[in-house]
């Protein structure tokens, strides 16, 4: 029987890994092993890491599973897509498969989260300033939405919860270029959050052009679809899984 892969959840900026804790537990519920990783420019101090400190730490958690024979499913959100993107190069299964190595990354499931081509960033993605809910302190970067629109699918204990709970992120991640495109080599999904306000759907819907795949799922859900329905988000995943 082949081995179930492990799920990698990668985050958005300005969320901890408490931030996927119900998306794990579903994961898990469904035979599921995760780990979430926590970005290096989330909550830095000084504000000074880039994407390369963040695509550089997944990296080597990817590497370390992969050289352990794991098979992998890479659950991205939001900034965590661009982090991931440049984290898989060279671990992708058919590259390794290649190289005579067991293990690999299978696919990416990109949630609510940003493709961006070779070479851009997320400054030039959004075409040459910063999303104008971001509010810029120095080289601090905060996410400066509001909990109605950031979580408006939570009741409102929740949303204070987790809009305490958010950190500042280094500025310099968004102007970090992206240094690799895997939809090219491997199978790829888009969750969409069709009540996001952070994202709005009209853009996610063409970063999933720009991926070319057909495995794409609708939730209506603000910018956090684990938060208001990881039962749904891990069944994603597992059926993904089936169809790998």
């Amino acid at each position: 029987m082949t081995p179930t892969p492990k799920v990698v959840l990668v985050p958005g900026a300005w969320s901890t890994p408490a931030f996927y804790d119900g998306l794990d537990t579903c994961l898990s519920e469904r035979g599921f092993e995760s780990i979430t990783v926590q970005h290096p420019s989330t909550g830095a101090e000084p504000p000074t890491k880039t994407l390369e400190d963040d695509v550089s730490q997944l990296h080597g958690t990817l590497e370390h599973l992969c050289d352990s024979g794991d098979d992998i499913i890479v659950v991205a959100h939001s900034y965590g897509g661009l982090v991931s993107s440049g984290a898989v190069e060279g671990l992708e299964r058919p590259t390794r498969q290649s190289q005579g190595k067991s293990g690999g990354v299978l696919t990416i499931v990109y949630v609510v989260a940003f493709v961006v081509p070779k070479g851009v960033s997320l400054v030039g993605a959004s075409g040459g300033q910063l999303m104008p809910w971001i509010k810029v302190e120095g080289s601090y970067a905060y996410n400066n939405i509001g909990p109605e629109d950031a979580f408006h699918d939570l009741t409102p204990s929740e949303r204070d919860r987790w809009t305490a709970s958010l950190t500042h992120t280094s500025l310099p991640v968004f102007h970090g270029t992206a240094s690799h495109e895997p939809w090219r080599l491997i199978p790829t999904a888009y969750i969409l959050g069709e009540e996001d306000q952070m994202l709005p759907v009209a853009i996610q819907e063409h970063m999933v052009g720009m991926l070319g795949t057909s495995e794409t799922y609708r939730l209506k859900t603000s910018h956090h679809p684990f938060l208001s329905r990881p039962q749904d988000v891990a069944d994603i995943v597992a059926g993904l899984w089936s169809k790998l």
